[in-house]
């Protein structure tokens, strides 16, 4: 396996997307006259597919019906702020300064993938992506990928990367704490991405 393919999860991995992903719920919501939810109700779920998300804070909400308000929401009304996670832009600068490849690998959907990329400044830093793959499906593009690092926020991740053969790397920046990316087969844990660099530095020795 190569180990100049890096692997990373999008949504509080590299972007901070949490504003711009309950703003966008709370359009379509207004859009479709249900009423709103607050902004807590949303953090356990991020990382999680678009419709998961919804059943979990809008139980038995039509997602045919509600997809199409999110995404003229996300995709062309962009409210509320998507910038990078701390260290991201420095990580991915890192990488690429040392010839390694970046790729990107989400549950979001795919054409959004790029949208969230270049508006977190971060869009020329990365050399492929793949969306519309949660949880074990993360596997199937990190193996074509041939990555020997998976960087995620998730739990999920952290399987993903283990069935891909990649070794998972965990940001403690979403729901999960350490033990629980730990347990999951994090073979490293940071707090953030600045501490990125140094870690895959150790893990290559």
């Amino acid at each position: 396996m190569t180990t100049r393919t890096v692997g990373f999860d999008l949504d509080q991995t590299l972007v901070d997307s949490t504003e711009r992903i309950v703003e966008s719920f709370r359009s379509a919501f207004r859009a479709m006259r249900i009423p709103d939810v607050q902004a807590a109700a949303f953090t356990p779920w991020f990382g999680y597919p678009l419709e998961e998300i919804l059943q979990r804070v809008a139980p038995g909400t039509d997602p045919a019906e509600f997809v199409p308000f999110y995404r003229r929401a996300y995709d062309e009304e962009r409210p509320g702020e998507a910038g990078p996670m701390p260290g991201a832009r420095e990580a991915l600068e890192w990488l690429r300064d040392n010839a390694f490849r970046v790729v990107v690998v989400s549950a979001k959907h795919h054409p959004v993938v790029d949208v969230a990329l270049v508006d977190a400044g971060l869009g020329d830093l990365v050399d492929a992506y793949y969306g519309d793959h949660f949880g074990e499906q993360k596997a199937i593009p990190l193996r074509e990928e041939d990555a020997a690092f998976y960087v995620g926020d998730h739990v999920a991740d952290m399987h993903a990367a283990s069935l891909a053969g990649a070794t998972g790397i965990a940001v403690v920046s979403g729901a999960h704490d350490t033990r629980a990316l730990r347990e999951a087969g994090a073979g490293a844990v940071i707090a953030s991405l600045a501490d990125l660099p140094t870690t895959i530095g150790r893990l290559l020795e």
